[in-house]
Protein backbone atom coordinates (compact mmCIF):
# COMPACT_ATOMS: atom_id res chain seq x y z
CA UNK A 1 0.00 0.00 0.00
CA UNK A 2 1.38 3.41 -1.00
CA UNK A 3 1.67 6.33 1.38
CA UNK A 4 -0.31 9.18 -0.17
CA UNK A 5 1.26 12.62 0.13
CA UNK A 6 -0.05 16.09 -0.65
CA UNK A 7 2.20 19.14 -0.90
CA UNK A 8 1.17 22.67 0.06
CA UNK A 9 3.46 25.39 -1.24
CA UNK A 10 4.89 24.87 -4.73
CA UNK A 11 7.83 27.26 -4.48
CA UNK A 12 11.57 26.63 -4.41
CA UNK A 13 11.80 23.92 -1.71
CA UNK A 14 8.88 21.89 -3.08
CA UNK A 15 11.13 20.50 -5.83
CA UNK A 16 13.12 18.62 -3.17
CA UNK A 17 9.89 17.15 -1.81
CA UNK A 18 8.64 16.18 -5.27
CA UNK A 19 11.98 14.50 -6.04
CA UNK A 20 12.01 12.60 -2.72
CA UNK A 21 8.42 11.42 -3.18
CA UNK A 22 9.17 10.26 -6.72
CA UNK A 23 12.34 8.38 -5.64
CA UNK A 24 10.64 6.40 -2.86
CA UNK A 25 8.48 3.64 -4.33
CA UNK A 26 6.26 3.53 -1.22
CA UNK A 27 5.18 7.15 -1.72
CA UNK A 28 2.60 8.58 -4.07
CA UNK A 29 2.05 12.29 -4.66
CA UNK A 30 -1.72 12.82 -4.83
CA UNK A 31 -2.21 16.62 -4.96
CA UNK A 32 -0.50 20.00 -4.77
CA UNK A 33 -1.67 23.36 -3.48
CA UNK A 34 -0.44 26.93 -3.75
CA UNK A 35 -2.20 30.28 -3.47
CA UNK A 36 -0.45 31.44 -6.65
CA UNK A 37 -2.50 29.86 -9.41
CA UNK A 38 0.24 29.71 -12.07
CA UNK A 39 2.60 28.00 -9.65
CA UNK A 40 -0.05 25.52 -8.49
CA UNK A 41 -1.11 24.71 -12.05
CA UNK A 42 2.48 24.25 -13.23
CA UNK A 43 3.32 21.93 -10.32
CA UNK A 44 0.12 19.94 -10.86
CA UNK A 45 0.85 19.53 -14.55
CA UNK A 46 4.52 18.63 -14.03
CA UNK A 47 3.68 16.14 -11.27
CA UNK A 48 0.55 14.85 -13.03
CA UNK A 49 -1.72 15.43 -10.01
CA UNK A 50 -4.67 17.73 -9.30
CA UNK A 51 -3.82 21.21 -8.06
CA UNK A 52 -5.69 23.43 -5.62
CA UNK A 53 -5.55 27.08 -4.58
CA UNK A 54 -7.02 26.48 -1.11
CA UNK A 55 -5.60 23.98 1.37
CA UNK A 56 -8.98 23.24 2.94
CA UNK A 57 -10.38 22.31 -0.47
CA UNK A 58 -7.45 19.99 -1.12
CA UNK A 59 -7.78 18.30 2.28
CA UNK A 60 -11.55 17.92 1.82
CA UNK A 61 -11.22 16.58 -1.75
CA UNK A 62 -8.20 14.28 -1.77
CA UNK A 63 -7.46 11.38 0.57
CA UNK A 64 -3.89 11.62 1.82
CA UNK A 65 -1.82 10.22 4.66
CA UNK A 66 0.74 13.03 4.91
CA UNK A 67 0.76 16.73 4.12
CA UNK A 68 4.17 18.08 3.20
CA UNK A 69 4.27 21.77 4.15
CA UNK A 70 6.54 23.89 1.94
CA UNK A 71 4.97 27.29 2.51
CA UNK A 72 6.50 30.44 4.06
CA UNK A 73 7.65 29.87 7.65
CA UNK A 74 4.98 32.00 9.30
CA UNK A 75 2.13 29.78 8.06
CA UNK A 76 3.60 26.33 8.76
CA UNK A 77 1.69 25.95 12.01
CA UNK A 78 -1.61 27.18 10.52
CA UNK A 79 -1.35 24.63 7.72
CA UNK A 80 -0.29 21.91 10.13
CA UNK A 81 -3.23 22.51 12.47
CA UNK A 82 -5.59 22.34 9.51
CA UNK A 83 -4.05 19.05 8.35
CA UNK A 84 -4.20 17.60 11.88
CA UNK A 85 -7.91 18.42 12.08
CA UNK A 86 -8.32 16.40 8.87
CA UNK A 87 -6.44 13.47 10.53
CA UNK A 88 -3.49 13.90 8.15
CA UNK A 89 0.09 13.43 9.38
CA UNK A 90 2.41 16.40 8.94
CA UNK A 91 5.86 16.83 7.42
CA UNK A 92 6.87 20.47 7.64
CA UNK A 93 9.86 22.45 6.59
CA UNK A 94 11.60 24.21 9.44
CA UNK A 95 10.68 26.03 11.50
CA UNK A 96 7.46 24.37 12.59
CA UNK A 97 6.29 27.82 13.74
CA UNK A 98 7.66 31.33 14.13
CA UNK A 99 5.98 31.90 17.50
CA UNK A 100 5.95 29.64 20.54
CA UNK A 101 2.15 29.79 20.90
CA UNK A 102 1.76 28.63 17.30
CA UNK A 103 4.15 25.73 17.89
CA UNK A 104 2.16 24.77 21.00
CA UNK A 105 -1.10 24.94 19.00
CA UNK A 106 0.36 22.66 16.34
CA UNK A 107 1.60 20.11 18.86
CA UNK A 108 -1.74 20.12 20.67
CA UNK A 109 -3.66 19.68 17.39
CA UNK A 110 -1.46 16.71 16.50
CA UNK A 111 -1.90 15.15 19.94
CA UNK A 112 -5.65 15.72 19.95
CA UNK A 113 -6.07 14.20 16.47
CA UNK A 114 -3.52 11.40 16.97
CA UNK A 115 -1.33 12.40 14.03
CA UNK A 116 2.44 12.49 13.72
CA UNK A 117 4.46 15.68 13.26
CA UNK A 118 7.91 15.69 11.66
CA UNK A 119 10.02 18.79 11.11
CA UNK A 120 12.60 18.56 8.33
CA UNK A 121 16.15 18.83 9.66
CA UNK A 122 18.14 17.99 6.54
CA UNK A 123 21.53 19.11 7.91
CA UNK A 124 21.75 15.97 10.03
CA UNK A 125 22.57 14.20 6.75
CA UNK A 126 25.47 16.51 5.82
CA UNK A 127 28.81 14.73 5.43
CA UNK A 128 30.33 16.54 8.42
CA UNK A 129 27.44 15.59 10.70
CA UNK A 130 27.62 11.98 9.52
CA UNK A 131 31.36 11.83 10.26
CA UNK A 132 30.75 13.21 13.74
CA UNK A 133 27.88 10.80 14.39
CA UNK A 134 29.99 7.82 13.29
CA UNK A 135 32.89 8.91 15.51
CA UNK A 136 30.56 9.26 18.52
CA UNK A 137 28.95 5.87 17.79
CA UNK A 138 32.40 4.23 17.66
CA UNK A 139 33.35 5.74 21.03
CA UNK A 140 36.18 7.78 19.54
CA UNK A 141 35.74 10.54 22.13
CA UNK A 142 35.11 8.30 25.12
CA UNK A 143 32.18 9.04 27.37
CA UNK A 144 30.78 12.46 26.50
CA UNK A 145 29.59 14.50 29.47
CA UNK A 146 29.00 17.83 27.78
CA UNK A 147 29.28 19.40 24.35
CA UNK A 148 29.25 22.95 23.04
CA UNK A 149 28.85 23.80 19.40
CA UNK A 150 29.31 26.96 17.39
CA UNK A 151 27.74 26.88 13.96
CA UNK A 152 28.97 29.59 11.62
CA UNK A 153 26.52 29.03 8.79
CA UNK A 154 25.02 32.03 7.14
CA UNK A 155 22.71 32.84 4.28
CA UNK A 156 23.82 35.37 1.69
CA UNK A 157 21.61 38.37 1.01
CA UNK A 158 20.54 36.80 -2.30
CA UNK A 159 18.70 34.09 -0.34
CA UNK A 160 16.58 36.68 1.47
CA UNK A 161 15.99 38.60 -1.74
CA UNK A 162 14.41 35.52 -3.38
CA UNK A 163 11.14 35.86 -1.45
CA UNK A 164 9.74 38.84 0.44
CA UNK A 165 8.78 36.74 3.50
CA UNK A 166 12.34 35.55 4.21
CA UNK A 167 13.97 37.17 7.20
CA UNK A 168 10.73 38.87 8.29
CA UNK A 169 7.75 38.15 10.50
CA UNK A 170 5.47 38.43 7.46
CA UNK A 171 2.88 35.66 7.12
CA UNK A 172 2.91 35.13 10.89
CA UNK A 173 -0.36 34.40 12.62
CA UNK A 174 -1.30 37.48 14.71
CA UNK A 175 -1.91 36.83 18.41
Amino acid sequence: MKIKIGVVGCGRISKNHFDAIREEKRFELVAVCDIIEDRARKAGEEQNVPYFLELTEMLDSVKMDILSICTPSGVHSRHGVLAAKHKVHILTEKPMATRLNDADDLIQACDKNNVKLFVVKQNRLNATMQLLKNAVDKGRFGKIYQAAVNVFWQRPQEYYDMAKWRGTWDYSIPR
